[in-house]
């Protein structure tokens, strides 16, 4: 007599709805990222007619009214820190797209504060993009 074979059971996890749950979260996640980075920082934007739409950059460096440096969304303690934390992200391979830097200095901040970031980023080896709004120039 010959031995039964069982009957494996067949397991189905339905996948059809994953695929538009990880897509959703990967929106999700881009769009909170890029305004996380903003967030808690009270910056008074410079304004001129001349100012061109950029494209988002991977890198954001904000100056506000006190003089308090941000990078990626975090307060730091000046250019050099700046410096250090912009040399551990970007390096000699790193293509030009990558080495985008959006810079947005406080309307209100003399250039003895912003210039020593400006240089810090230069060192670095950033493509710095300063960031304004398009309007008429606030005297």
């Amino acid at each position: 007599m010959k031995p039964r074979r069982r009957k494996k059971a067949a397991i189905i996890v339905p996948v059809v709805s994953m695929g538009d749950i990880a897509f959703l979260l990967i929106i999700f996640f881009m769009l909170c990222s890029h305004f996380a980075k903003e967030a808690g920082q009270n910056i008074t934007p410079a304004r001129s007619e001349d100012i061109d739409n950029l494209k988002k950059a991977p890198i954001f460096v904000a100056i506000d009214e006190k003089g308090v440096v941000y990078f990626q969304g975090a307060a730091t303690g000046g250019a050099d820190e700046v410096e250090a934390l912009l040399s551990e992200v970007i390096d000699e391979d790193t293509p030009a797209e990558r080495r985008r830097v959006h810079l947005k200095v406080d309307a209100s901040v003399e250039p003895e504060v912003y210039k020593p970031v400006l240089e810090a980023l230069g060192k670095a080896g950033a493509s710095i993009e300063l960031v304004g709004e398009k309007g008429p120039r606030q005297e």
